[in-house]
């Protein structure tokens, strides 16, 4: 038998030529228009941008053999398979960063689809018509105007197209095995009685280990397919399960084998991302579907519009000179009644596999399995397009960059439509369509005019690049970084459109290093008062606002208008509107270098952090008669830039001064700033000033206990979190840009201005303060010295003005609510979700996990910092070191049936269905009504295959 897959092994340079000059054209009209394009990235197209930079960011220091770090690699991305994000962070590592780098892997993916359209064409047809295909796919228009585009789509069309190919050639080659040992070839019959068999049987194993490859190269391309985006299933489920049935009624057990290794594979290469992630997918399917649905307008599955859609759109995803002039050769072909095996002129279908075929005994293949026939190829295609349609039609959420991986199979439909024009006439309606097409992508690309042409013939695709003066969202960055450059800032984006949101304006952050993080805030009224106080950076522009809810003009109020912001700078847009940033008059921290051959306290700072403080501050000042900075070189002296307004009332507040040994590498806590007396129950103002080399600064925590003076420990309340509640910035783990930093060892002073929560029915005397200093990074802990400071708490004490609470005790304060049950837990995940927006990378999740588990270890009887503890960890999705917090909850709270219910569900999100029963069973005694623990029963007994338990919960939940 000749070898099926000579074509690919040795190939016709003629053919992989043409292919390389088409991928070429396509290229340089791509990268022409990235160059003319001046356009900033938009809302999903920002979003995947930044992934690819998360991503390039943790391959920076890989950790292969380490489970954590790739645990901690898979979550990076908990709702989108992270294949493109990886393949574009690759890229990015030889080319640098940004937006145009990032869009050279799209070339990558455009050289996939080519070469498995065209691998398609000639395992269907012939190699003609592959290579007609490939072109198409160049000018069909849903595809040239998302492949420029930095979109999940058009990576997936060419993985999804790669899969179906290696489908299809390891079906053919199945086949092509199973006819060759059928007992009805009497070919292979003769032959099994001669000596001369012996080269058959080895031509048949090399056949068995080639479909064996194939089989395998299939389960990798379904693996990334499906890592690049889940609906990758929409279009490759009915082929496999058309496969599957096939090989089944043939009884070729080899080749379900086979196929069953293929999926193996695939199993290995998908598996661990969502195996990591299946609950926030499962959660967020909702929002990505059904409310997007919604928001969009778009047809109800009862409607017929709905199951039309797609097919409406087709003309423009394709082009009507593309659709009607290989529709009128196929139907001048079939009036015509050719036969793809009759006849004695050239078949113009004729293939390699045809050859095979006649060489092997064409009736048989034919008549027994119908391979090779034109019937057959179209019979093939329709089950990819059949099933993707279906699929696609049935998501209620619709684009019509949803059925792109549709457009490189249909475009083999065409490809034989115009091969199928024969003759001199034949040849020139083939290369005039393709030379309109050409054309029409060109008008449609570039703006050279002939939209008369263009709105008939390919309409509703045109995508020109920008030409305009850019968006100056780099600016907004830089002027940020300019005024905060140690810090990490939060910058809240008010407006949402196209060209200024959130999405965009983190991104240009991520390009920086990661320091500025964009978030939306501002979109809820009930929270639009948190919002404001949280953050120490707005942007709000003039004119159109985008997408956004009526929330938000109030918060455009609060801030341009509340007294709490000053204009920092501000930028004229090239639509004619206003962009504004906005910085918080005093910003909660302030970083200052000190110069390092003078003590922190009293020298000559080096402002380089809170630019624009004047004089509008909202927290009582220092009383510097009192109190007075101690310096060593000149106790007259007073820093130039300094927080005090000596016109405040000073006897608000107790600060008593703190001598500092210059040299020292431990941390020293300089000043605390409180008022004399408080109510309790209402949050307090308060302000640190901490001083200090970076690298111990940077990885604090420093773990803040205020306590009573009369009765010891009895009596506290806790003010742990990371110094600046670790916003400083760089981070200790970027080395290159840390060395800069810590350049000759100098030393920095962090002043944070804060609020603490005394608890409602805590006694009403006199505090004072403890500090301890935890290392993040080491775990190495000492006590620090705290200067003399007191706080008296009392009921009727007036209550002054204070920040918003910092986040650590936000959550400690929503944790303390758990043993409530349901009750509370809708609003810890609403509150958590707000919190979350102003700690893009929820590090105080982090600080709260490693000061808690510190305190327990001192003090392990402590409930309530065991729930904190836990819910810490479950919102890490940290699974097994949440199992271990409960533990020590069930441990503390056995009579709470909620305390078993939260270990069940760790337990179930771990795929540990026995282990769930067994945490469930205190539960059931306790209360064995409640429905969460009802529901999550039946869970338990549904992950261990026990359908009647299941079944039984069920009808206990309906009842």
């Amino acid at each position: 038998m000749n070898n099926r897959l000579q074509w690919w092994k040795t190939g016709n340079r003629k053919y992989l030529g043409i292919l390389g000059l088409i991928w070429l054209a396509s290229a340089l009209c791509d990268r022409l228009w990235f160059v003319l394009d001046n356009s900033v990235p938009a809302w999903d197209q920002a979003d995947y941008l930044t992934g690819s930079l998360n991503y390039w960011q943790a391959l920076q220091h890989p950790e292969w053999f380490s489970g954590e770090w790739w645990t901690n690699l898979w979550q990076l991305s908990s709702k989108i398979p992270p294949f493109t994000y990886i393949a574009t962070a690759i890229i990015q590592q030889f080319f640098g960063r940004g937006t145009d780098q990032a869009t050279l892997v799209l070339l990558l993916f455009s050289a996939i689809l080519i070469g498995s359209v065209y691998g398609l064409g000639v395992q269907l047809f012939n190699r003609r018509v592959g290579l007609w295909a490939a072109g198409l796919t160049v000018l069909l228009p849903g595809l040239y105007r998302y492949r420029l585009e930095f979109l999940l789509d058009y990576p997936l069309t060419a993985v999804v197209t790669l899969s179906f190919f290696c489908l299809t050639v390891w079906r053919n080659q199945r086949l092509t095995s199973v006819i060759a040992k059928s007992p009805s070839n009497h070919q292979l019959a003769i032959r099994k009685e001669n000596k001369a068999s012996y080269p058959l049987i080895s031509a048949l194993k090399r056949g068995t280990i080639q479909s064996l490859v194939w089989a395998i190269i299939f389960g990798v391309s379904l693996g990334l397919a499906l890592m690049v985006k889940q609906t990758a299933l929409f279009f490759l489920f009915i082929p496999i399960i058309w496969v599957i049935a096939g090989t089944i009624r043939r009884r070729d057990w080899a080749g379900l084998v086979q196929l069953i290794v293929g999926l193996l594979v695939s199993w290995f290469i998908f598996y661990p991302w969502y195996r990591t992630n299946w609950l926030l997918i499962l959660t967020s399917g909702k929002r990505a579907t059904l409310d997007s649905a919604i928001a969009e307008g778009d047809p109800a599955l009862n409607t017929l519009d709905a199951w039309l859609y797609y097919g409406k759109i087709l003309p423009y995803l394709v082009s009507w000179v593309l659709l009607l002039v290989p529709i009128v050769g196929l139907i001048l072909y079939w009036r015509k009644k050719e036969r793809v095996w009759g006849g004695e002129g050239e078949d113009v279908f004729l293939t390699q596999r045809g050859a095979e075929v006649n060489a092997e005994g064409r009736r048989g293949f034919q008549k027994g399995y119908g391979l090779g026939g034109l019937g057959w190829s179209f019979g093939w295609l329709a089950v990819f397009g059949v099933g993707g349609y279906f699929f696609c039609s049935l998501n209620v959420n619709k684009d019509a960059r949803y059925i792109l991986p549709l457009l490189p199979v249909f475009s083999l439909v065409l490809a034989s439509g115009l091969v199928l024009l024969q003759g001199g006439w034949g040849k020139s309606v083939r290369w005039g369509t393709v030379g309109l097409a050409s054309v029409l992508m060109g008008l449609n690309l570039f703006p050279l005019g002939g939209a008369f042409l263009t709105e008939v013939l390919a309409p509703r695709v045109q995508h020109f690049p920008y030409l305009g003066q850019p968006f100056p969202l780099d600016q907004v960055i830089d002027e940020i970084i300019k005024t905060s450059p140690n810090l990490q800032i939060t910058l809240g984006v008010l407006p949402s459109t196209p060209e200024i949101n959130q999405h965009n304006l983190n991104y240009y952050g991520a390009l920086r290093d990661f320091q500025v993080y964009g978030r939306q805030v501002g979109v809820r009224e009930k929270q639009i008062e948190q919002d404001a106080r949280s953050l120490s950076w707005f942007v709000t522009k003039t004119g159109d606002q985008g997408s956004v809810p009526e929330a938000q003009a109030a918060m455009v109020e609060n801030v341009e208008q509340g007294g709490e912001f000053q204009l920092q700078k501000t930028w004229d847009l090239p639509d004619g509107s206003v962009l504004k940033l906005y910085h918080r008059h005093q910003p909660f921290f302030q970083v200052t270098k000190v110069n390092s051959k003078q003590s922190i306290v009293g020298a000559d700072l080096d402002p380089i952090v809170g630019a624009g403080l004047g004089t509008h501050f909202r927290y009582p000042p220092i009383n510097e008669q009192q109190n007075p900075p101690y310096s060593p070189i000149n106790e007259q002296q007073k820093p130039p830039y300094s927080p005090i307004n000596e016109q405040q009332n000073p006897s608000l507040f107790n600060s008593l001064p703190l001598s500092v040994v210059e040299g020292l590498d431990k941390i020293q806590l300089n000043r605390v700033i409180v008022p004399e007396t408080a109510p309790p129950g209402l949050p307090v103002p308060v302000t640190y000033e901490w001083a200090g080399d970076w690298q111990p600064l940077q990885s604090g925590i420093v773990l803040l206990t205020w306590h009573s003076l009369e009765g010891g420990y009895q009596y506290q309340w806790l003010h742990d979190h990371g110094i600046a509640m670790g916003n400083l910035f760089p981070k200790s783990t970027n080395n290159r840009q840390l060395s800069t930093v810590t350049n000759q060892s100098p030393k920095y002073q962090v002043i944070e201005r804060m609020a603490m929560l005394p608890p409602a029915d805590i006694p009403a005397v006199t505090y004072t303060l403890k500090a301890t200093y935890l290392n993040r990074e080491t775990g190495e802990t000492y006590p620090i010295s705290v200067p003399p400071v007191r706080i008296k708490i009392a009921p009727k004490a007036p209550a002054t003005p204070a920040p918003e609470l910092d986040l650590i005790t936000q959550f400690r304060t929503l944790a303390a609510t758990l043993p409530n049950g349901s009750d509370s837990l809708e609003a810890i995940f609403e509150q958590t979700g707000r919190i979350n927006q102003y700690d893009p990378i929820q590090d105080y999740l982090v600080q709260a996990d490693l000061a808690l588990t510190h305190r327990l270890k001192l003090e392990s009887k402590r409930l309530d910092w065991a729930y904190a503890l836990a819910l810490s960890r479950v919102l890490q999705v940290d699974s097994q070191s949440a199992i271990a917090a409960l533990k020590r909850v069930v441990q503390l709270d056995p009579q709470n049936p909620y305390a078993h219910a939260y270990l069940a569900f760790v337990y179930l999100y771990e795929w540990r269905g026995q282990d769930a029963q067994n945490a469930l069973k205190p539960a059931l005694s306790l209360n064995p009504n409640l429905p969460e623990v009802q529901a999550l029963s039946g869970g338990a007994a549904l992950m261990q295959g026990n359908l009647v338990k299941t079944w039984y919960f069920i009808e206990k939940l309906r009842n």
